[in-house]
């Protein structure tokens, strides 16, 4: 129950962070800020998924949990995150009527989003939020799989861990943010959604790879 309740949160707290995109690029002339200020309410509820997954996890962890278990517990919800990404990227009407049931959800007026009109990428986009994403997905779940193989540093690697995802947020700050704000501004923010998406995806695809490369590293040791 814990490892399915860990992957559920983890695909959640990745999902909804990236989904306050596809909201704002639904806004309407003259809402910008209307728009922004209600994604970021949805956005915050991401972070409380990313608590949650990592309580649990740290949870198991104290119950005794193996390396081999977290690292496959991690595998999972960074591959389920990485398959709705792959959802999102597709676009079309799944994706639109979700966005549209979430901008009702947080009751914004209507607005326009057509995530199937623009399939051309921005390798630099693509680049940066990969690379960003990486670093923060990497800072909020390496420690608990290194606490797990260096129990005696588990304090210690919890703050560095953090260090980690403070690298990642800024780099998503500076490189990606700022990017897909102006885009807002212009009105071309659907245009640069696919290749923020891709990036996302990259970098949990990745992330995945590598934790089940350490769980296969585990198991045959």
């Amino acid at each position: 129950m814990t490892a399915f309740f860990s992957v559920g949160a983890m695909m959640a707290s990745f999902l909804v962070e990236s989904s306050s995109w596809w909201i704002k690029a639904a806004c309407p002339t003259g809402k910008i800020g209307l728009y922004v200020s209600r994604s970021n309410i949805y956005l915050y509820f991401g972070r409380f998924f990313t608590l949650a997954y990592s309580a649990l996890i740290a949870l198991s962890i104290e119950k005794g949990s193996q390396a081999n278990f977290v690292s496959l517990i991690l595998a999972l919800g960074f591959l389920a995150a990485f398959s709705t990404h792959i959802l999102l990227l597709l676009g079309g009407k799944p994706t639109e009527i979700t966005v549209r049931l979430l901008s009702r959800t947080l009751r914004l007026p209507s607005g326009d989003l057509q995530p199937s009109a623009h399939r051309k990428f921005d390798r630099k986009i693509v680049v940066h939020t990969a690379t960003a994403s990486f670093c923060f997905s990497i800072g909020i779940t390496l420690p608990l799989l290194l606490a797990v193989m260096i129990p005696q540093y588990r304090m210690s690697l919890t703050y560095a861990g953090q260090i980690v995802n403070a690298v990642g947020t800024i780099l998503l700050l500076f490189m990606v943010d700022q990017r897909l704000f102006k885009s807002l501004d212009e009105g071309t923010l659907q245009h640069d959604l696919p290749s923020y998406s891709l990036g996302r995806a990259v970098a949990l695809g990745l992330a995945s790879a590598i934790c089940f490369l350490i769980f296969i590293a585990v198991q045959h040791n």
